[in-house]
């Protein structure tokens, strides 16, 4: 039986957009079993969904963790080792692995002695599909896709306009990331304010407005996020009255699906808003320090993002703990009216 690996330890988004990857790794070669490396916690959603036969966890915070999966990663004889993770401790444990036909990742130049092929990043394409490229040398068909006129048109655009829609041109469904069927109850809208990084939040003020607006509209309001964004869903919980709060209370997996239930999202550049496309929830996102142009874009049709023009953005790939020049204009300066507006745009557009 053959067997490859994706090998995958970034952040949960970035898992995420690993979907496309690894639905057209099972069409590629269907007969193979396929493992992911990712993250402890987060492979639970792919193997639920059979994206994955297998997972291996890899706790970067543990020694113990590390060497554990190390073994499990080097008891192993793997077929094809696809590699969208890109820093010099991941070549280095690929180094040390077995694929009896090879090693796939990005060109680096100082990787070609680990990497067997070696692709050109497109980085002018959102991530999903830069992470679907490192395929394109085994997946004739695949590169045939890439290769297609229209396929250009899925670059990121490089504009702070907004609101900015995806309605066109549409998520191709060769590429697409969603997994989990939308069945929407008809009147919830999820909130997820939290981020790791601290200048990719909206203000707390912000979505607390949103969420008056929203309640005196009719509309069910709903707080979700990881056990670190719960101080932060508690304390808007306790400054909005009738909104509720799952924070803190759902594995990754159980996330996607309660999202699934929803009428739509808003959320931050965030790990929740490529949760959002998994299920297909039409999606408002707040950029602020990140940019379009960057690749980490709502992998989504159903989506818009709400965004501020300024001179200062991109501030970084990831965003940061503070601000540079201590101003936040990108968050402070979008209102909870702007988003209000952009969502319901978006759902007339949907309806």
């Amino acid at each position: 039986m053959r067997q490859h690996l994706v090998f995958q330890t970034a952040f949960p988004g970035d898992v995420f957009l690993s979907v496309p990857l690894l639905r057209r790794l099972r069409v590629w070669d269907p007969e193979a079993d396929v493992a992911l490396a990712c993250r402890p916690g987060l492979g639970e959603f792919f193997l639920k969904w059979k994206l994955v036969d297998r997972v291996i966890e890899v706790d970067k915070k543990s020694g113990e963790g590390r060497s554990r999966a190390l073994a499990d990663l080097r008891g192993s004889e793997w077929d094809w080792i696809i590699c969208p993770h890109e820093s010099p401790r991941t070549a280095w444990w690929m180094w040390r692995l077995r694929a009896t036909s090879g090693k796939v990742a990005f060109r680096k130049w100082w990787n070609g002695v680990v990497f067997s092929k070696r692709v050109e990043k497109p980085v002018e394409y959102p991530d999903a599909l830069r992470q679907m490229s490192l395929l394109a040398p085994l997946d004739k068909s695949l590169a045939e896709l890439f290769a297609e006129d229209d396929f250009s048109r899925l670059k990121s655009p490089d504009s702070q306009r907004s609101p900015w829609k995806f309605d066109v041109p549409a998520v191709p469904e060769w590429a697409s990331m969603q997994v989990v069927p939308h069945r929407p109850d008809g009147r919830t809208v999820f909130l997820a304010p939290g981020s790791v990084w601290a200048t990719k939040r909206w203000v707390q003020s912000g979505y607390e407005g949103l969420a008056r607006l929203l309640i005196a509209r009719g509309a069910r309001v709903v707080l979700v996020g990881s056990r670190d964004e719960a101080p932060l869903c508690a304390e808007i919980a306790t400054r909005v009255e009738g909104v509720e709060n799952q924070a803190g209370r759902t594995s990754l997996s159980d996330l996607v699906d309660l999202l699934a239930t929803g009428v739509a999202l808003v959320c931050n550049d965030s790990g929740a808003m490529h949760a959002a496309a998994a299920c297909g929830l039409p999606t408002v996102a707040v950029f602020g320090p990140t940019t379009l142009a960057l690749g980490f874009r709502p992998w989504n049709t159903r989506s818009v993002v709400v965004q501020r023009e300024l001179n200062c953005r991109p501030c970084g790939k990831h965003g940061a703990e503070k601000c540079p020049i201590g101003t936040h204009e990108c968050m402070t300066q979008i209102s909870a009216e702007d988003v209000y507006a952009a969502l319901g745009d978006l759902m007339r557009v949907q309806a």
